[in-house]
């Protein structure tokens, strides 16, 4: 048998169809599942945004008064355009949320599919068949666009069924291109991914590549939507682009146009760099250590700080970065909610005394988010480690099972805590350079608390490594998008509040808007170390497990 026929093979129903496209139908199967439910999150957050706002303000007047307050909140998820509408309100509430969603997934996809997998050595065995290196890019790339489309049919469909509900009115066109809005960040950063693959020696490091470009993005979004002179800004970031698109009120078809245009770019770029440079190689250079280096290697603790630190420093810089621009302008988004009675009074049900800390509460609930992908994404490191055959190299040596992965998870769970304390230190910095009067160690404490759900998620997910390691990474990111959904569909969830209760992000207090309930969390930390504790018994006693 050939290396090329095992290399199909082990790539098992994609290997059954036509050869020729073996590569691109093995990436659009590993990244459709994902794509599919993103796709579903999508349109259910539409349905909800669409019904909570008919039954939240039924009357003209009360869609006036909560739409003069709305520009308190444009930092954090867009300018508001006729949000005393239907339409307005709920492309204003879904488009910058929805973006920063698929902009992650797209980043991690891509770079998985592409870098990753030339990384556990899969590149070199589909290459040995009778294709070449820009012919495999270029497969590559229809795999992830057939992904993105069954994103769009997916949301395109249900924003289509969100269109006839009472009160929304959106024309077909009008709602196929707010699913069109939906999916384009996701589709920019599978191409800025698919690109830093090929500049890149690691996958680790293509991912922060990408992850820099979504926070500069995402900052420079944040920027242009402070003070309205600043707009023009939006049109140097790829989310501002969707938020730009307006298509259900006011549309601007145009913003697609930097949006098609990156697209191309990037994917012409990684056909073009596939093509020149060697397997395994890289426009830029892993850092090289010498002697001095090596000395740190002391076991496979020190091993996997060596190889994470890239990662782990690309998440810590962009959530510090989104946590000190939250708080440099909580105080005008401050003064923003103040001016609105009922928001004030909605607050005020919440147990939000202060408008500042309101504000920072909602933004420390996006921070919290973003932790839990972060505990989701070193699960799938660890699984990584076996998956690729790496593991042996130190299973064959003195090194206990339970040890290695003890050292992996105290790694992770590290990370999540120091993200956590740099999330509410920079998110005092910015505030405290406005004289917000926020503590640091109310700050410092809502960080902690943002990391509960990110510590369970870390549990949950040894204990699937442990049970069953092939859907370790996909349970953990289930996880995370199952309760963010949850989260996003609460309103529309009456008497069955078990159903909002199994929510990760229903157990932790807006602080530092509201009093951290440490029991509450002692509980869901004490659950995910159970977890741990159980995965880790049975990742001891089963067989080690390839991808």
């Amino acid at each position: 048998m050939s290396v090329a026929a095992m290399g199909l093979r082990a790539l098992g129903p994609a290997g059954r169809g036509d050869p020729r496209w073996v590569i691109a139908g093995h990436v659009a199967r590993s990244a459709l599942r994902w794509a599919v439910i993103w796709g579903a999150v999508y349109g259910l957050f539409v349905i909800a945004t669409i019904k909570a706002f008919v039954v939240a303000y039924p009357s003209v007047a009360d869609r006036l008064k909560i739409a003069g307050s709305l520009q308190s909140f444009a930092i954090l998820i867009g300018q508001p355009h006729h949000a005393e509408t239907v339409a307005g309100f709920t492309q204003w509430r879904v488009l910058v949320v929805i973006a920063l969603i698929g902009a992650i997934w797209g980043l991690l996809t891509s770079t998985g599919l592409l870098r990753g997998e030339e990384d556990a050595g899969r590149w070199e065995l589909l290459l040995s068949g009778q294709t070449t290196k820009r012919r495999a890019a270029t497969q590559a790339l229809l795999g992830l666009g057939a992904a993105v489309a069954a994103m769009f049919g997916v949301a395109a469909a249900l924003t289509l069924v969100a269109g006839g509900l009472p009160g929304a009115h959106f024309t077909i066109g009008a709602a196929l291109l707010f699913a069109v809005a939906m999916v384009s960040s996701a589709a920019v950063f599978l191409a800025v991914g698919a690109l830093a693959s090929q500049l890149s020696a690691t996958r680790g490091q293509a991912a922060m590549i990408t992850a820099a470009v979504l926070g500069v993005s995402f900052v420079t979004r944040m920027v242009a939507d402070s003070k309205s002179g600043l707009g023009w800004l939006r049109w140097f970031s790829p989310i501002g682009w969707v938020e730009e698109m307006r298509p259900l009120r006011d549309p601007q078809p145009i913003a697609l146009v930097p949006v098609v245009a990156a697209v191309a770019v990037c994917a012409g770029l990684t056909v073009l760099l596939a093509g020149r440079r060697d397997l395994n190689a890289s426009v830029l250079r892993e850092r090289e250590s010498g002697r001095g280096g090596a000395r740190w290697l002391l076991g496979p603790l020190s091993l996997a700080l060596r190889l994470g630190r890239g990662t782990a420093l690309g998440w810590l810089a962009g959530i510090a970065g989104l946590a000190g621009t939250q708080g440099f302008v909580a105080r005008a988004a401050a003064t923003l909610l103040a001016s609105s009675p009922a928001i004030t009074a909605t607050l005020g049900r919440l147990g939000a005394h202060k408008a500042s800390e309101a504000y920072l509460g909602i933004s420390f609930l996006t921070v919290a988010v973003l932790i839990t992908i972060v505990a989701a994404g070193q699960i799938a490191a660890i699984r990584d480690e076996e998956a690729a055959g790496r593991l042996d190299n130190l299973l064959v040596r003195p090194v206990r099972r339970t040890s290695w992965l003890a050292g992996r998870v105290a790694i992770s769970l590290g990370l999540v805590v120091v993200v956590g304390l740099a999330a509410g230190f920079f998110t005092w910095l910015g505030a405290a350079s406005q004289h917000t009067g926020v503590s640091l160690a109310t700050l410092i404490e809502a960080g902690i608390n943002a990391t509960m759900p990110a510590v369970f998620v870390l549990g949950a997910g040894v204990l699937v490594f442990g049970l069953r390691p092939r859907l370790s990474a996909v349970a953990c990111y289930g996880i995370v998008a199952y309760s963010f959904l949850i989260d996003l569909l609460g309103s529309l969830i009456k008497g069955n509040e078990w159903i909002r209760d199994s929510s990760l992000f229903t157990h932790i207090a807006l602080a530092p808007a509201a009093k951290p309930d440490w029991g509450e969390a002692a509980v869901v930390v004490l659950l995910g170390a159970c977890a741990a504790v159980v995965g880790a018994l049975a990742f001891k006693r089963r067989d080690v497990e390839y991808a």
